[in-house]
């Protein structure tokens, strides 16, 4: 499963699921995405030219142990998490595939990408008037108006078989409540978060 986030402390619970690579030394962190250390002492260790009153140095973030300042551990990790959510979600390209503005060879490309064979994950609104495909290795969410489509006259089975290599997403349950309020009305943000959770 991929992570989110690092969390550095030395406590024996993990609380904060397994989007995030929980480890006792910040010698075990990934490199490239957010870091939280929990403990006044661990940050002193950990972040140079350490200020007590930043909590925030870049992508790495620090908060005091639940047992030393809990209100503030509680709020820290909150912020902590939120963040570290939207910065993997921020680097993921968005792209409304315009029928209608789009020139002829960029339509011939999408047309390519759908049945290329490359992993994608898809998932459709309710009334399905709308699909977004998500491809990994581009990190981009492509939104097609299938509406649109058959109002050009492409019947939506006819962008579904375009398809190779799909794997349909049929619901957002895999989401909990604290995810949906930090991405809000995001939709576009549901498959590259199914790659982290699922």
């Amino acid at each position: 499963m991929k992570k989110i986030g690092n969390i550095v402390t030395k406590s024996k619970k993990n609380t904060f699921g397994d989007i995030f690579n929980v480890v006792k030394s910040f010698d075990d962190i990934i490199e490239g995405i957010p870091t939280l250390i929990i403990g006044f002492e661990e940050a002193k260790e950990w972040i140079e030219n350490f200020n007590i009153i930043d909590k925030q140095y870049g992508d790495i973030w620090w908060t005091f142990k639940k047992t030393e300042r809990r209100c503030e551990y509680e709020e820290d990790v909150i912020k902590f998490y939120n963040y570290a959510i939207l910065h993997e979600m921020e680097k993921t390209k968005y792209v409304y595939v315009d029928l209608i503005n789009f020139r002829l060879a960029s339509i011939k490309k999408m047309i390519k990408f759908l049945g290329d064979g490359t992993k994608k994950y898809v998932f459709l609104t309710r009334n399905s008037h709308f699909m977004f495909v998500y491809s990994e290795v581009y990190n981009t969410v492509f939104g097609i108006s299938l509406e649109l489509c058959e109002y050009l006259g492409v019947a939506k089975q006819k962008v579904y078989k375009l398809l190779r290599n799909q794997e349909y997403i049929h619901d957002t349950k895999f989401i909990g409540s604290d995810i949906r309020k930090v991405i809000g009305s995001n939709t576009h943000y549901i498959l590259p978060l199914y790659t982290y959770l699922n």
